[in-house]
């Protein structure tokens, strides 16, 4: 990087980290607290309430990490010459991959005394819609059959494919959904001890918000990884590379909002809660 590219990568870092010191480890503000009540349809008690809030805390404070670790991967890969970059698949990606790392870091329920579990199975659709659990999977299909139309197009003469770079891409697009499909199961069969209703209700409710998010951004993610493979077919005709970027710029803003409608979409868990046991809305923790 140049001298004023370093030094502007140096003032993203600088603010990143305020950013995740001031924000990212804040209080849970009410408003957050009772919309994701709301999404999950769940009752919020005395007894699930700061199971809730450490949960949240804990998402927050890794999203905004994985921000800006993307923001600042976007500006260590900048063009030669180029001061400020933004590139929107690493900025997302970082996003994604905190949020990842936030699912390894949540604070489960734990066991009492005596080590005993629920035994009932725990299926996808208790938890998404069946449509939100085939994201994925289905992305990764887009993906095969993207990369066997480049492959195809390059045989017949009709594009002059970037074959490394298209592999490439290729070969992260998968290993990204067959990482993220993992994730999903590990959510899924996570163990969950025998607990009052209300806290059951409130780790079924995290776990379906967990699942909501690894499926609208995993399947976000695995897609615009997709649309770089596409980037790279050149096709020979006249004007076809045109059609081909009109398609790209408008295949960011459809995937972008598919995934975000997926990942914020109301879907309660199998389990719902009790009663209130009491106001919880003072307790509140970073």
């Amino acid at each position: 990087m140049s001298v004023a590219a370093t030094v502007v990568f140096l003032l993203i870092a600088a603010f990143g980290l305020a950013l995740v010191e001031v924000y990212g480890r804040g209080p849970v503000s009410r408003q957050r607290v009772d919309r994701f009540a709301r999404r999950q349809q769940l009752t919020v008690t005395v007894d699930n309430g700061n199971q809730v809030i450490r949960y949240l805390a804990t998402t927050r404070r890794w999203r905004v990490a994985g921000l800006v670790g993307g923001i600042a991967a976007s500006q260590i890969g900048a063009p030669e010459g180029t001061i400020v970059n933004f590139n929107f698949v690493t900025i997302f990606a970082g996003w994604f991959l905190g949020a990842l790392v936030a699912e390894v870091r949540v604070e489960h329920l734990a066991h009492g005394r005596v080590r005993a579990a629920s035994l009932r199975p725990r299926r996808p659709e208790q938890y998404v819609a069946r449509f939100a659990w085939a994201l994925v999977p289905a992305a990764a299909v887009v993906a095969v059959a993207t990369g066997a139309a480049t492959a195809a197009a390059g045989a017949l003469g009709w594009a002059e494919p970037n074959w490394t770079w298209a592999g490439v891409w290729l070969l992260v697009a998968l290993t990204v959904a067959a990482t993220v499909r993992a994730f999903q199961h590990v959510v899924l069969r996570r163990p969950q001890p025998l607990a009052a209703p209300d806290v059951i209700a409130a780790d079924d409710a995290i776990r379906s918000r967990a699942l909501h998010v690894l499926s609208g951004g995993g399947a976000a993610l695995v897609l615009f990884l997709t649309l770089s493979l596409l980037a790279n077919l050149r096709p020979t005709a006249v004007g076809a590379q045109q059609v081909v970027g009109a398609l790209i710029f408008v295949s960011v803003f459809a995937i972008a909002l598919l995934g975000w409608l997926v990942a914020t979409s109301m879907w309660p868990p199998g389990r719902r809660a009790v009663a209130p046991a009491g106001p919880w809305a003072d307790r509140h923790e970073g």
